[in-house]
């Protein structure tokens, strides 16, 4: 199974291709054959999926009733600008032009693990929704640090 952490920098070649971090590289299994999904995400960024974790999401948006507008705009939404890019020889991934306009980049990225995905970040938009969110919604990292680590039986489990 694919799981994914840490901020890498990178940068964009003039073809709009970048280099996949050597840690995430060692995480993508043979069984994938160097195939991602790549499309928006609901932030500014994109959000680079393994294929086999791609296809997991998209049978669960199958499910969805498409009869219903909200189900249907959020099909639409992420199906729409989902595009299947493959590491080249030298483990780079090209960013198709319509999403590297979508986020914002340029030449340097920050790629963020997010543990079955990846999302690729314009740097200083990354910063910029990190202070947004920690200056809204201070307690809800608090609120979450609560529901992983509970009253300290979260260490019980590390002996």
């Amino acid at each position: 199974m694919f799981t994914s952490e840490g901020a890498y920098s990178s940068t964009l070649d003039s073809k709009g291709r970048f280099q996949l971090p050597t840690a995430i590289l060692r995480e993508v299994s043979e069984k994938i054959e160097g195939r991602f999904m790549i499309n928006r995400s609901t932030e500014k960024c994109l959000t680079l999926y393994p294929i086999n974790v791609w296809n997991v999401y998209k049978e669960r948006l199958n499910k969805l009733n498409s009869f219903k507008p909200s189900n249907r705009q959020a099909i639409r939404y992420f199906m729409g600008s989902a595009t299947e890019i493959k590491l080249d020889a030298k483990n780079r991934l090209l960013i198709p032009k319509p999403l590297s306009q979508y986020a914002c980049l340029d030449k340097e990225l920050l790629i963020v693990g997010m543990t079955t995905f990846i999302e690729i970040w314009d740097p200083k938009l990354y910063e910029e929704e990190l202070n947004r969110f920690s200056k809204e919604n201070p307690e809800i990292i608090d609120d979450i640090a609560n529901q992983i680590f509970g009253d300290g039986d979260f260490y019980d489990h590390l002996s």
